[in-house]
């Protein structure tokens, strides 16, 4: 029943191509590490594959998934990349308008020279560049 649902909301939220609770979960700490080790690409793309961020939450707050047994499992894997993400965050970039979702109200604090330059011409943010 589980994955069955999250496949569900996947392709109702776009996703292309089927995807698994553990793919989707993978892809957003990847997403996370490359954040942390400096995200290279522009800020359009970064924000892009923040998009899996938003497709999780959709998943954790679905009724069906939540009665099943393995949303605890999910829901902890989520938590452990979601501490790391906020504690990089703590140390970024206020976003200006700061609405939305706490993933989306702040960007990482460094990154590669096409994210600052991005950053400073869409956001005027300073961010350091590694």
């Amino acid at each position: 029943m589980f994955v069955a649902r999250f496949q569900e909301i996947a392709r109702a939220t776009g996703w292309r191509s089927p995807v698994t609770p553990y793919r989707a979960l993978q892809a957003w700490a990847e997403f996370v590490d490359d954040c942390r080790d400096g995200y290279a690409a522009t800020l359009f793309e970064y924000m892009d594959d923040l998009s899996v961020r938003r497709f999780l939450q959709a998943v954790v707050n679905d009724p069906v998934i939540r009665r099943c047994p393995e949303a605890t499992w999910f829901g902890a894997e989520l938590a452990r990349t979601d501490a790391r993400f906020r504690e990089l965050l703590a140390d970024g970039l206020d976003v200006p308008g700061g609405g939305g979702p706490w993933w989306e109200r702040a960007i990482p604090g460094r990154g590669g020279e096409e994210m600052a330059a991005t950053a400073r011409e869409l956001l005027g943010l300073e961010a350091d560049v590694v």
